[in-house]
């Protein structure tokens, strides 16, 4: 294992979140909020110094980085920044518990988006409000980042549905294709966010509410609680979010096509299709289960996203069974996306064999076989699916087993199992585990887990990938 050039890429990480530190910091002593500016001050030279140590003891790293190497800085960066964001929401808001500090921070790093705090409470500082902006943005970018580039590398998802023009294995170091990545991801998400942002400017919505939710919709996010419950009624709201949840959904493969207008390729692709297909799937049944038209579409794209962003009154979308709250979250967005899921490409390449199985029963000789973005899908493709698959269920049950054995009932152990594993924070419950730090610690554990697809988890439990 390549550890100085593991360290040198977290400290790297650390200096971008000193940046992000130091610009909250100023737009907390501009609105007055003083415990905030000194938590953020101090916690960002704490930071920096630290960065700035590692960087210098540890030197340039003697020899080349490896997609293993890539990998375990996809895991120690989800630990490492978690706790370095954390202090803010410990220290600036009047909360004792660091667990509850903890899970704030990688809620918001993982886009899952829930919080522990009241939302209808007291409102949270401004600054703290941009400080989960900013986090949602920097968990967004690293996740796509990661997708294109480690989960990319190890072909851990069969179909190589991480793939992407933007990656390719450097001669040098791995690492020196994540810069060129999120270079990209980060030009095309301002875009969308800008987009999103002046739709609901113009369509009259303040400016401080437009940010939060073009953050929100392009990150699949909840940067601000409150949007969990409060209904959009607002025509430019409605318009900015739907705009940005469909982005956010389809990702950067999407963006990048439209970008080098390829419109027809973009529109026919897979995961665009399969996603058309899930919101009419998802809007009938919810019409069917007693939604209004717009309300059930509303619904089935918040949903789908991931993000819990309140395109409908929440207690209309209550009254569905739980299975039908729980199904499009698990559908998720497309691959190179910050959405949470089980992913638009598997479940399309995993609907096409089965179709193609049932045709094969009455021809049992003949040869069949599929494409998916121009290349032929073999059986191990289909294996590596399955595979993929039971380990999401697996997961599943053992976190449904630890949040039953700690006294949730078996809805909501479900729901925080599944919205946990989903990055999907509408589906946690927030009353019964802001005050409860263990389901706290089981719920930050499937998020990371969520994020790192679980397969990436396997390779990790295994000695002979640390003593590489």
């Amino acid at each position: 294992m390549n550890y100085p050039a593991i360290i040198r890429m977290l400290a790297f990480s650390g200096f971008g979140f000193v940046i992000a530190m130091g610009f909250t910091s100023l737009v907390a002593m501009m609105l007055g909020e003083w415990a905030q500016f000194r938590v953020f001050l101090t916690t960002g030279v704490l930071l920096a110094t630290v960065s700035g140590a590692s960087l210098v003891m540890v030197g340039r790293p003697v020899r080349r980085a490896q997609p293993s190497d890539g990998l375990a800085f996809m895991v120690f960066f989800w630990l490492f920044a978690g706790l370095a964001c954390a202090p803010p929401f410990l220290l600036g808001l009047p909360n004792s518990s660091a667990t509850a500090a903890i899970h704030e921070a990688i809620s918001c790093l993982t886009t899952t988006g829930h919080s522990v705090f009241d939302p209808d409470g007291p409102p949270l500082p401004g600054s703290i409000l941009l400080w989960r902006a900013m986090l949602h943005l920097a968990g967004a970018a690293a996740t796509v980042t990661f997708a294109a580039t480690v989960l990319a590398a190890l072909s851990l998802d069969g179909p190589g549905i991480h793939r992407t023009p933007l990656f390719s294995l450097s001669d040098e170091s791995f690492f020196d294709s994540m810069p060129r990545v999120l270079k990209m991801t980060g030009l095309f998400g301002s875009l969308c966010i800008l987009a999103v942002f002046t739709i609901e400017v113009v369509g009259g919505i303040p400016v401080d509410m437009a940010f939060l939710d073009a953050v929100s919709a392009m990150t699949t996010g909840l940067v601000d609680p409150a949007s969990v419950s409060s209904d959009v009624v607002r025509i430019g709201r409605v318009l900015g979010l739907t705009l940005g949840l469909i982005l956010g959904s389809l990702g950067i493969f999407f963006m990048i096509q439209i970008a080098n207008r390829q419109w027809k390729k973009a529109f026919i692709d897979a995961e665009t299709l399969s996603f058309g297909l899930a919101i009419v799937v998802f809007s009938i049944a919810g019409f069917l289960l007693g939604l209004t038209g717009l309300n059930a579409i509303g619904w089935s794209l918040s949903s789908l996203s991931t993000s819990g962003i309140a395109l409908v009154a929440q207690e209309t979308t209550h009254s569905l069974p739980l299975p039908l709250q729980l199904a499009p979250c698990l559908v998720g967005g497309a691959a190179l996306s910050a959405a949470g899921g089980l992913k638009l490409a598997r479940l399309y390449v995993l609907g096409r064999r089965v179709g193609q199985e049932f045709m094969r029963m009455g021809f049992r000789e003949s040869l069949v076989h599929f494409q998916f973005r121009g290349r032929i899908q073999s059986d191990r493709t289909l294996m590596g699916i399955w595979v993929y698959l039971v380990a999401y269920i697996m997961a599943s049950v053992i976190g449904l087993l630890l949040f039953s054995f700690l006294g949730l009932g078996f809805d909501d152990a479900l729901s925080t199992t599944l919205g946990s594993l989903t990055n999907s924070g509408h589906l946690i419950p927030r009353a019964e585990i802001s005050d409860a730090p263990l389901y706290q610690v089981l719920a930050v554990f499937g998020m990371i887990l969520g994020r790192l697809e679980i397969l990436a988890l396997i390779p990790l439990l295994t000695v002979s990938f640390w003593r590489r």
